[in-house]
């Protein structure tokens, strides 16, 4: 479906000529996006009608207003990391935020930043910690967007222990409903600027993203304050090395280990155990038993020859029901006490730090990774793609339910050769969030991009372990809610389960979006 050429001059008019386009080759790169074979069994989703880039929100309101004026949906987007970000159907413009990239202010004493959509979380880290301070990173990476995990996404990261996920971090927020009216949310709302996402002024932080956010179905948030945390380290961290094994010295007042424990039990007593301490700057399973020989290797090759030879067996083991802790404190008699207290818990458990992470530079390798949470590219260098599933926000017990699930139904794939042998183990997550409030455990796969069957296979694990996490009563699937295996009819399959929430979701896209302006394809369908 073309867009009308009376409606591409209006838009034209709003942000100029050369920010907007219908060239075919620049959709494309926008329809491009990972996971798509997943989805629609290609390696496109469907390519939007136009593209635009506004610079403020001046010039966002007036977009969604004619896109409602002349019956045209939207689908914005900031740094563009999922496929959450793409047009879920024909008839839909993309709304490129990546001009609005300015980090508006950052308040030390209140500890917040004023961020705008295209902001990246290694660029809100790096001028927070010039300010001893620090901002949660999500699993997607720090190249991800904080204004649109806090308001449009889940927001697990291993900084959850200290930091909280991203549906506790935003302060007030700057929101074009899908209408075209600019809402201001929290003393914003009243003119009390930005500390308080609720109140005084209205506070709509439920329907504005409740556990994991509307994806671009309600609209665009134009700017965002977000909180910030006490960072105890560097004002500038150094890096060593070269790509892809960089790494950081670890300061005095800085502690990081990988624990290794016998089973899944005594990983979640180990986990239980650190909450209870109020212990951990950093903590998750980041590291995956197939992945831990990549600290090893420089390359793809490298990795393949190493898991060829059987030399990573052992370390595969060790790694198999781990996780990783940075322990951050103020003054060496405060590191001191958080490390005897890390000695107790693995002795109760039986756990035990395994012999390559006593290695300096692995040591120094896993800092960064951790700190700097960039790791992503890890997973992608072995197969070309990857996904998750499982991941409900839930008990550290429930957690360690789905990765024992995820082990079970993922060797079957590894049999037929469709997705990556990770040992039938990669439960990815920060399972202790809010020192101990509850934990998180998705279970990644690996599969080949390039292959039609591999891809097929990818969308089936997806399917059943969806339904597993019904069946079994394990939660929520996290890769579900961005419409996965079970498509978007997803929620009238979980909603009877889960309280009806999918008919209160209709009633506010409804209510929010008379004209359904706003895609829905990733939110719910009207």
């Amino acid at each position: 479906m073309a867009l009308p050429t009376n409606v591409y001059r209006v838009l034209e008019a709003i942000v100029g000529s050369e920010n907007i386009s219908q060239e075919p080759v620049i959709l494309d790169t926008y329809a491009f996006q990972w996971l798509a074979e997943t989805v629609t069994g290609g390696k496109f989703f469907t390519r939007p009608e136009a593209v635009i880039l506004p610079q403020d929100v001046e010039e966002v309101q007036a977009i969604v207003k004619a896109c409602n004026r002349y019956g045209v949906r939207f689908k914005a987007l900031s740094t563009g990391w999922g496929p959450w970000n793409a047009p879920g159907g024909e008839g839909v413009i993309q709304i490129d935020l990546r001009r609005m990239n300015r980090i508006l202010d950052i308040d030390e004493k209140n500890k917040y930043a004023v961020v705008e959509p295209y902001v990246i979380f290694a660029q809100l880290q790096v001028e927070a910690m010039t300010r001893g301070l620090n901002c949660h990173i999500i699993g997607a990476g720090a190249n991800a967007s904080p204004l649109a995990s806090c308001t449009s996404m889940s927001g697990m990261g291993l900084s959850g222990i200290s930091m909280g996920y991203s549906a506790r971090n935003p302060l007030a927020v700057e929101w074009v409903l899908p209408t075209g009216d600019i809402l201001r949310l929290g003393s914003l709302g009243s003119g009390a600027g930005w500390f308080c996402g609720d109140g005084p002024g209205p506070s709509l932080r439920g329907i504005m993203r409740g556990a994991h956010g509307a994806m671009g179905g309600l609209g665009i948030f134009t700017k965002c304050a977000v909180k910030l945390y006490p960072w105890p380290g560097p004002p500038l961290m150094q890096i060593e090395g070269v790509s892809p094994s960089y790494a950081a010295p670890i300061p005095d007042n800085f502690r990081c280990y990988v624990l290794s424990f016998p089973n899944w039990d005594s990983f979640a007593d180990a986990a239980y155990k650190i909450a209870e301490a109020e212990i951990g700057y950093v903590m998750g399973k980041q590291i995956g038993a197939a992945i831990a020989p990549m600290l090893m290797a420089t390359s793809a090759t490298e990795y393949a020859q190493i898991r060829q030879s059987g030399t990573a067996d052992e370390i595969m083991q060790e790694f198999r029901y781990s996780f990783q802790l940075i322990l951050a404190a103020h003054s060496l008699g405060e590191i001191e006490y958080q490390e005897r207290a890390v000695k107790e818990i693995l002795a109760e458990t039986g756990g035990w730090i395994p012999s390559l992470t006593q290695d300096p530079q692995v040591q120094k390798t896993l800092f960064r990774m951790l700190i700097k949470a960039d790791i992503n590219s890890t997973v992608f260098r072995l197969s070309g793609s990857f996904g998750t599933s499982f991941g409900a926000e839930t008990s550290c017990d429930a957690a360690v339910a789905h990765a024992k699930a995820g082990e079970q139904v993922k060797k079957k794939y590894i049999d037929r050769g469709l997705i990556v042998d990770d040992g039938a183990e990669w439960a990815w997550g920060a399972e202790m969030n809010e020192q101990g409030r509850y934990g998180h455990l998705e279970e990644l796969f690996m599969y080949d991009p390039a292959d039609s069957e591999s891809a097929k296979g990818a969308a089936e694990f997806l399917e059943e372990t969806s339904l597993m996490c019904k069946d079994r009563a394990l939660g929520l699937p996290i890769f579900e809610l961005v419409r996965g295996g079970l498509g978007p009819n997803a929620h009238d399959i979980y909603g009877p389960a889960c309280s009806n929430y999918h008919i209160w979701q209709r009633k506010i896209k409804k209510a929010f979006d008379p004209n359904t302006a706003s895609d829905p394809s990733f939110y719910i369908e009207p």
